[in-house]
């Protein structure tokens, strides 16, 4: 979990080639490339960059870290839009009009593949991508599956020893949310690697269907808020992720 992107997660999967699981908001990218650096790798073995989905504090950095390392930036189709030229770039539902929009900033960020649920990377012993609509349409879990970790991006955070889920943004779907959570309640893996939050460690299955068995209903903006005195005292302890329970 790299130290330097805030606000979101992203996570480097080392091997003989590197993997960031998302890239964080547009100014990230200077200090995931440094954090490289900091481990004796250089900014070349940055290969993949694998996409939970397309709101911009998990991809505004993707297209300058492609650029500069030859990343391939990998991500479902639901979370792209054609460019001019016919490829497809990341893309989010904006807030006003619910209009889907190109990544700001830098220029779009092309997908160079575009993954459909049940496809392996061969990377990393197995990388499996998981279609887990619902926060946003192209939505994707990425289960590796020799080591049994989930990234999991916005569809499940947790605070290190409970797992939540997210509120509702535009382009939400409470059903196929409900749908995708069912889904991943039927796999089997240990930790569960959120996009906010920290990880937890053990045990990430079994807390994905108690979660669904004891708080069967998604959150809500209004829960959220109700819950935030109680989240609020708890952070004295912990940082507070935002996450709703």
């Amino acid at each position: 979990m790299l130290p330097s992107v805030r606000l979101s997660r992203v996570y480097l999967i080392e091997g003989e080639g590197l993997t960031l699981v998302d890239s964080g908001l547009p100014w990230s990218g200077g200090g995931a490339l440094a954090y490289i650096e900091s481990i004796g790798r250089r900014a070349r073995d940055l290969r993949t960059i694998l996409v939970t989905h397309g709101h911009p504090d998990h991809t505004g950095a993707a297209g300058a870290l492609s650029k500069a390392t030859g990343a391939a930036i990998v991500a479902h189709r639901a979370d792209t839009v054609a460019t001019s030229d016919g490829r497809r770039a990341l893309a989010y539902r904006g807030t006003l009009g619910m209009v889907r929009s190109p990544l700001p900033l830098r220029g779009p960020a092309v997908a160079r593949r575009l993954v459909e649920d049940g496809d392996v990377l061969p990377i990393h012993g197995g990388i499996r991508a998981i279609h887990t609509p619902g926060h946003t349409p192209g939505s994707l879990c990425f289960l590796m599956e020799e080591s049994g970790i989930l990234f999991s991006g916005d569809t499940i955070f947790s605070d290190g020893e409970r797992i939540s889920r997210s509120v509702p943004f535009p382009g939400y779907s409470r059903a196929s949310y409900v749908r995708s959570l069912k889904r991943l309640a039927e796999m089997e893996f240990e930790a569960v690697c959120g996009g906010h939050g920290e990880p937890l460690r053990s045990g990430g299955s079994g807390a994905v269907r108690n979660l669904l068995r004891t708080r069967p209903d998604p959150p809500t903006w209004g829960g959220f808020f109700r819950g935030l005195p109680r989240r609020l005292s708890r952070s004295r302890s912990r940082p507070l992720t935002g996450e709703y329970e």
